[in-house]
């Protein structure tokens, strides 16, 4: 592995989709998991990040969401409310979201240009 793009993330619970691990580092190169390994086996070259407690899991993807942070998507379809909403959810573990409109008129449930492009 090259020390370049290498990041070791260890010293905390990994939930690996199926279980909560103890004692578990999570390897990454070029942006992508390569490894799960004990923590005393890690590779010790690149950025080693110690997550000092808490959980580390896989970022979560909600598939409809209506609004969030103070937005609603109908009344307010903008790149910008997108960004909002994006960020009020990413707290929460969220890394992906599909947003969606909820039954309107059919004024207010057509798309904006800008999610066609």
């Amino acid at each position: 592995m090259s020390d370049g793009r290498l990041k070791v993330f260890f010293g905390a619970r990994l939930f690996d989709g199926l279980a909560m691990r103890d004692d578990r580092a999570v390897v990454v190169e070029d942006g992508a998991v390569v490894a799960v390994a004990p923590t005393a086996e890690r590779p010790r070259g690149g950025e080693q990040i110690d997550l000092s407690g808490g959980v580390l899991s896989p970022g979560l993807i909600d598939w409809q969401v209506n609004g969030g942070g103070g937005v609603l998507f109908n009344a307010t379809p903008t790149p910008e409310a997108l960004a909002a909403i994006a960020a009020a959810f990413r707290r929460y573990g969220v890394t992906a979201i599909v947003p969606t409109v909820i039954t309107d008129s059919p004024a207010s449930t057509l798309l904006p240009s800008f999610m066609w492009m």
